[in-house]
């Protein structure tokens, strides 16, 4: 959140904030419950949802009974209002919610990251673009559909041919569909064909020597890890896009976290929770967190 702070990026969120209050003010002062306007926002706005519906334009009936709807639909919501229908019901507090988090959105999608701030958030999340540990590895499987031990068996193979050439080991695993031999897989990929738990054991074998048991779907496993590539970090040009797409998400997080928090000053907030079932020290707790 520090970012946020810095100029001029504190000044444009105050601008955003008091465009919320304006908003919020031009409605109170403009809006007629008693009155009813479709303009040409509303007419273009239906038959947008007509022609994404029904794939093509609707004829002049098909508009007349949209608009007709349109207008139904206002005056039962008007009325809703004028009888209190909004208080305390869980969808609509949902549904205005969502649309507050629209009109953030809306404003933090009117920057466009520059290069050099989009370098930094590349520095400061590497780690989430690392291209994953790759393996070139021998292995070889004990199944306990064809083992009455596959555990033992896969043990008692590794103390016996420790030295084992990969043409010998070969021969003591049980054939199913999928390589001797892996060249440069990720660990992703592997993981895919032979279970995360897999992919994960395999970090820790010794390389360039028969280890195991190492457990998967599939039974236990024999691998002898040939190579083992760390991690490494993708040119920043060639993931450009989802860097963009990354930076944009935690940034619109980030703008709705912000405005939320300007807009909760102007509330007091009270927990009156005396539930037996509920720890009152938890309570304590949650009113302190609420009101930081």
């Amino acid at each position: 959140m520090k970012k946020l702070l810095k100029e001029p990026f504190f000044h444009f969120i105050a601008i955003g904030i008091l465009l919320f209050i304006l908003y919020g003010w031009v409605n109170d002062k403009t809006d007629s419950k008693d009155t009813i306007i479709i303009n040409d926002f509303d007419v273009s706005s239906i038959i947008s949802k007509w022609e994404m519906q029904w794939k093509r334009p609707p004829t002049e009936k098909e508009l007349e009974n949209s608009i007709q709807l349109n207008i139904k639909q206002e005056v039962f919501y008007q009325e809703a209002l004028k009888m209190n229908f909004d208080h305390n019901d869980e969808i609509i507090k949902r549904r205005l919610s969502q649309k507050m988090q629209f009109l953030s959105n809306d404003i933090a999608a009117m920057i466009e990251p520059t290069d050099k701030e989009l370098k930094e958030y590349y520095k400061e999340h590497a780690d989430k673009y690392l291209n994953p540990t790759s393996y070139s590895l021998y292995q070889i499987t004990f199944s306990p559909d064809k083992r009455k031990d596959n555990y033992k068996d896969a043990l008692e193979t590794l103390k016996q041919f420790p030295n084992a050439t990969f043409e010998e080991m070969k021969n003591w695993g049980d054939k199913l569909p999928f390589n001797y031999y892996f060249e440069a897989i990720n660990a992703n990929e592997l993981g895919l064909q032979l279970g995360s738990k897999f992919s994960e054991e395999l970090n820790k074998v010794v390389i360039k020597k028969w280890s195991g048991p190492v457990k998967s779907g599939f039974g236990y496993h024999l691998v002898y890890v040939v190579e083992k590539i760390a991690p490494t970090l993708p040119d920043f040009e060639l993931i450009k896009s989802n860097i963009i797409r990354d930076y944009e998400y935690d940034y619109q997080i980030e703008i709705n976290e912000t405005i939320y928090q300007e807009f909760k000053k102007n509330y007091t907030i009270e927990l009156d929770i005396k539930s037996e079932d509920i720890d009152p020290s938890f309570v304590k707790y949650l009113q302190e967190e609420i009101n930081k």
